[in-house]
């Protein structure tokens, strides 16, 4: 379980890159980018940082950008923020609400091909 200062840390980078995203960054007509979560490692030398990008196919392309633009994030980052250390920034997508989202689904059709319980008064 992450520290109370790596969970503030995450708090922090994820407050600071998700001002940078709207600021810093022309991402394609219609593209919304959000930072759903941040993940630093215990000795704060690396940080996954995972993305939600809608519509879908603009994914490749976003990750693409940012990973392009990591010297200037870290930079940012180090003009901005008064840390020893600022961690190697790692994008991913998050894929934990589609996965949320296609089981969800299969509960729904699972409940829907299961017929009703029929009630029974209770036998004394």
């Amino acid at each position: 379980m992450p520290s109370k200062r790596v969970n503030q840390l995450n708090a922090l980078l994820q407050q600071r890159l998700g001002e940078m995203l709207l600021t810093e960054f022309d991402f394609p007509l219609g593209a919304v980018v959000t930072i759903t979560r941040v993940e630093t490692t215990g000795d704060i030398r690396h940080c996954v940082v995972f993305l939600s990008v809608l519509p879908e196919k603009f994914e490749g392309g976003v990750v693409s950008l940012l990973n392009k633009r990591l010297p200037f994030l870290h930079h940012e980052l180090m003009k901005a923020l008064t840390l020893s250390r600022i961690p190697t920034l790692h994008f991913r997508l998050d894929k934990r609400e589609k996965s949320a989202h296609s089981i969800e689904a299969l509960l729904d059709k699972v409940k829907a091909e299961t017929p009703p319980e029929v009630e029974h008064p209770e036998e004394k």
